[in-house]
């Protein structure tokens, strides 16, 4: 889908592309269409536990040693960051939010919903359409 990104046109698939190439996330769905704004580029994405765990414990943690719901938050936050992280690969320009919504036990994965825009849109009206995916997707 293309989206409108300041003054300029940006393909969707380009983003999923540069998300693809520079992390372990897998893109589940293109959620650009459905947030219903032509200036958004949004990802239902996933990440799988084992990434993360072997990142968790490159940081020191002992996985096995941790209470589940404590390692389920580890999970989540570190997703977020992630996702996050990721803005260095974007447009120039681009702010992101990302919110880890879902552990999913059958897939053994973090989902997480991911949205983008030029700065000019702002991190407010940005925080709003996270929000409205993740009604859709939760």
């Amino acid at each position: 889908m293309f989206v409108i990104f300041k003054d300029d046109v940006i393909d969707s698939n380009d983003i999923k592309e540069i998300i693809s190439d520079n992390s372990e996330f897998n893109i589940l769905e293109d959620m650009s269409a459905r947030s219903k704004r032509e200036d958004i580029v949004a990802f239902n994405m996933s990440i799988k536990i084992n990434v993360l765990n072997d990142m968790l414990e490159d940081d020191g943690y002992d996985v096995e040693e941790e209470n589940k719901e404590e390692l389920l938050d580890e999970y989540m936050d570190l997703a977020d960051t992630l996702a996050i992280e990721l803005e260095e690969y974007m447009p120039e320009r681009s702010i992101l939010k990302a919110y880890a919504y879902k552990y999913d036990d059958a897939e053994d994965c973090i989902k997480l919903v991911l949205a983008m825009c030029h700065r000019d849109i702002g991190e407010l009206k940005l925080s709003d359409i996270v929000k409205r995916l993740l009604s859709i997707v939760g």
